[in-house]
């Protein structure tokens, strides 16, 4: 996986390459770039990217102008958001915009590789556990009991124990794939299309914050 890594701090940039270098996985940081104008002269050039790495806050913009950009650019590229802090409604333009995963820069390295691999396999991945999403939706909505599988609660169960989806599919026996396929069918049954629905509903509405 080719990966531009956007942050314009350079020891967290260090960080990270250190990170991905001692991780058993064939990632490979192809270019950085330390703001929004950098990062689109990459993105225009021919040079092969699979990833965006994508901080935030940059010193002349946001990270949201980088997503945009990329998304109507080119649209194969995923985007995974590394920041520190930010305010909800930035988040949810992020993930709007198509961004595949957010986690925090307090994040355990473990977690970064996690949510790579995760976002690289078309599986999306949000720092905040599931599982206490989908109980704050379903209070804020009043929803009444809905009737989930046996497969879905173990989903549901492995999420509330903080859980990846990685590990779920291990634990399981079954694949990312058909992890993700049993959370999207949970979050339909609660009137959501997919799992970035449910975490807008939840931003939107202030019912969670990361």
């Amino acid at each position: 996986m080719n990966i531009l890594l956007v942050e314009d701090h350079q020891l967290t940039r260090l960080g990270i390459k250190m990170v991905l270098g001692c991780s058993q996985d064939d990632f490979k940081i192809v270019a950085e770039a330390d703001t929004v104008q950098k990062a689109k002269d990459i993105v225009s050039s021919s040079l092969p990217i699979d990833l965006i790495l994508l901080d935030i806050g940059l010193p002349d913009g946001t990270g949201t102008e980088v997503a945009q950009y990329a998304k109507l650019r080119r649209p194969d590229i995923k985007i995974l958001v590394i920041s520190m802090e930010a305010e909800a409604e930035v988040i949810l333009k992020v993930l709007k915009l198509g961004a595949t995963g957010f986690i925090s820069k307090y994040s355990s390295p473990e977690i970064m590789v996690d949510a790579i691999r995760s976002v690289a396999d078309g599986v999306s991945y949000l720092g905040r556990d599931i599982a206490q999403i989908i109980n704050a939706v379903k209070v804020a909505k009043s929803c009444e009991d809905k009737v989930f599988t046996g497969r879905e609660l173990d989903i549901v169960r492995l999420c509330a124990q903080g859980y990846s989806a990685k590990q779920i599919a291990t634990e399981l026996n079954i694949s990312m794939r058909t992890v993700e396929t049993h959370k999207n069918n949970i979050f339909k049954k609660m009137g959501f299309g997919a799992t970035t629905e449910l975490v807008h509903y939840a931003l939107e509405n202030g019912i969670v914050r990361f």
